[in-house]
């Protein structure tokens, strides 16, 4: 059985200083650090027009987007479900 995924905000720092602001997908029992901390080297980074691969032993650090950066770079990040960003506490 497939359950959703939900599209956490994010903003990825890599070890070259580059940042990415974008999100990682989590189903509803799930944080991103089990995402970060699971087997596969590579994680699914949903950028705002495409989807690419980062390498997690090239994260330096991971930060969650709070509400009102939301809200004021809905013009850069993926499609996002607000509702569900609204309802859990990030």
């Amino acid at each position: 059985m497939k359950y959703p995924k939900y599209c956490i905000p994010v903003k990825a720092t890599l070890e070259n200083g580059n940042q990415h602001f974008g999100g990682i997908h989590v189903t509803q029992s799930q944080r991103i650090l089990d995402v970060l901390c699971d087997n596969r080297a590579f994680i699914p980074f949903t950028l705002r027009e495409r989807t690419i691969l980062l390498n997690k032993t090239r994260l330096m650090q991971v930060d969650i987007l709070t509400m009102a950066e939301i809200t004021e770079m809905q013009n850069i990040l993926p499609e996002l479900n607000l509702d569900y960003l609204r309802a859990n506490v990030w």
